[in-house]
């Protein structure tokens, strides 16, 4: 057990297919899922998580990696008694779910990830770096509302959701933002970038569905599948947060998809 528990938004009927635990992306919370949860909710239980120092959860000073992460939601389903888990993951959330899945397969039934932030050009942390390089934690904050808006969000079509994007980074603590984000460069579990993720990815034995506003990213995820029927789609014209622009596709894609799965379980 990591001595951290997730504040949790659990609901649903539980007879119904494998439960879906919701995990959300950086500086997010259960509210992320919130064009998601009625409808999920109406077919089966559907558990939403805030991550460790996000939304609800405790802030710890410390744990911020990907593996921390993981172990956290690992622990989470096993207080809950669940069983094994359909992992929807968004952005953070993802590599979180990624890792959780190769570290502890007997939790994960399956993988739904929303434009994952794992196996990115390693040229990325040119815009990174310098936010994490600085030396206070309220700059460090300050930076990264500034890369929301002008990459991170920059394709988001609404601006009412550019708006709330802003005001989450903004709810979370400064020694948070600061601490996931070195985490996110610097520590070893850290699958941020391609040549560190694709080893990872490969050892995936769990169908993956997963939706990509970048083709080359969409074709990588296809490309390192390892069960039969994992799924990779490219979203055209979409921001980040697909599953809020985009929900019925989301919702849609996800509902026929996991259908299918729980025709195939034993």
């Amino acid at each position: 057990m990591t001595g951290i528990v997730l504040h949790a938004d659990d609901g649903g009927p539980a007879a119904v297919g494998p439960p879906m635990l919701l995990v959300h992306g950086w500086l997010g919370s259960v509210a992320a899922w919130s064009a998601q949860l009625p409808r999920w909710r109406g077919r089966r239980r559907t558990i939403a998580v805030d991550l460790r120092g996000h939304g609800r959860s405790a802030t710890p000073d410390h744990g911020y990696a990907a593996a921390d992460l993981a172990a956290d939601l690992a622990a989470t389903i096993e207080r809950l008694g669940t069983g094994p888990v359909v992992v929807v993951g968004h952005s953070m959330g993802c590599s979180a779910a990624t890792v959780l899945a190769v570290r502890r397969p007997d939790l994960v039934r399956a993988l739904v990830l929303v434009d994952p932030d794992y196996a990115g050009d390693p040229a990325g942390r040119a815009h990174l770096q310098p936010i994490a390089d600085l030396p206070d934690d309220h700059a460090v904050r300050a930076g990264v509302v500034e890369l929301f808006a002008r990459r991170i969000d920059a394709a988001t079509a609404a601006a009412p959701l550019r708006e709330r994007h802003r005001r989450e980074v903004l709810a979370v603590a400064p020694a948070v933002v600061a601490a996931t984000l070195r985490a996110n460069l610097d520590d070893p579990s850290s699958i941020r970038f391609r040549p560190a993720a694709e080893p990872v990815l490969a050892r995936r034995t769990q169908p993956v569905l997963s939706f990509h506003r970048d083709p080359e990213r969409a074709r990588l995820e296809q490309a390192l599948a390892t069960h039969p029927a994992s799924r990779a789609l490219f979203v055209p014209d979409a921001g980040h947060w697909i599953h809020q622009e985009h929900a019925g596709l989301v919702d849609a894609e996800t509902e026929h998809w996991l259908a299918d799965l729980d025709v195939e379980a034993p």
